[in-house]
């Protein structure tokens, strides 16, 4: 048994490119999906000597929801060449006796306007029944992130607004005359000995202090992390400075993300924390999140 992501530039319409995988197999049951900025359909599905069945999740998003996302390059397959198979990671449920070929559509000749991402499950068919609840949830918790569609989160008194995806929990907030903070938890990058890994997510504002700059208050902020913290990489960012930094004490080790910037007079800092092993998973997704954050007159800017 095994489920295989499926996402890449989609050159005809959805249900067309359904038929790529249903083509000579007998359709049990189809149901419409949808996710915020794409729509699609889920199918369950079996070979015609009903010894093989199948579950297929495509949606389709369109160019305007992709608005913010780095550029993507459309591939050009040679003529003479077979058509490369959009990008795909298989999660191997299972392992089958008779490994079953993945159809591969064909890519667009011309840039796309649409991307299709889904889910597509194939197994014999006692295995198939047995692990069908669980290819579902997968099926369901598929998600398109896309920063632009989070919700919009907006403090006035503290000059900034920002957008947190809904699957990052917040966790504790504190806020006092000066100084403000607000903390999220991520989904389960991970597992260790039955329990999940998450990362963390942690916007402080405070008083810049001193000169009110930015490098005033970014060295008067890393004084303060003192020496079990050491900096990997030290880059400029929308006025301020993005640096990956490294912490190892004797209960874990840790690398982080951590953004600062300075506006009339306050000094934010955006700090994304994660196990050295899971930062990996988490790092993109924490510079997604770090673009929509807006502070001082940006936030009543049209």
């Amino acid at each position: 048994m095994s489920v295989t992501l499926v996402a890449g530039p989609l050159g005809v319409g959805v249900d067309q490119y359904a038929q790529t995988y249903l083509a000579g197999n007998t359709v049990q049951s189809s149901r419409d999906e949808s996710r915020p900025g794409a729509r699609g359909k889920y199918y369950l599905f079996a070979s015609a000597d009903g010894k093989t069945r199948f579950a297929l999740l495509l949606l389709e998003e369109g160019a305007p929801s992709r608005a913010g996302l780095p550029p993507t390059a459309t591939p050009r397959p040679s003529p003479s060449a077979s058509p490369i198979p959009p990008a795909r990671a298989s999660v191997t449920v299972r392992p089958s006796p008779t490994p079953i070929a993945t159809p591969v559509p064909p890519l667009p000749a011309a840039a796309p306007v649409a991307y299709v991402y889904g889910l597509y499950a194939q197994g014999e068919a006692a295995a198939f029944d047995s692990q069908l609840p669980l290819v579902e949830e997968m099926a369901r918790s598929l998600t398109l992130e896309r920063p632009a569609q989070y919700a919009e989160e907006r403090n006035d008194k503290f000059a900034f607004a920002w957008r947190v995806p809904p699957s990052w929990r917040q966790a504790r907030s504190f806020s006092s005359g000066t100084t403000f903070l607000q903390q999220y938890t991520s989904p389960a990058f991970g597992a260790d000995k039955r329990q999940t890994v998450h990362a963390s997510l942690t916007l402080t504002v405070e008083p810049a202090g001193g000169e009110g700059t930015v490098d005033a208050y970014y060295k008067a902020t890393m004084d303060k992390a003192g020496d079990t913290v050491s900096v990997l990489s030290h880059t400029p960012w929308r006025g301020g400075y993005v640096d990956v930094q490294h912490s190892e004490t004797p209960v874990a080790v840790t690398r982080a993300k951590r953004y600062f910037r300075v506006a009339d007079g306050r000094g934010y800092t955006l700090a994304c924390d994660a196990r050295d092993d899971i930062y990996p998973r988490v790092s993109h997704w924490c510079d997604m999140i770090a673009a929509t954050l807006r502070i001082g007159p940006e936030v009543t800017a049209p």
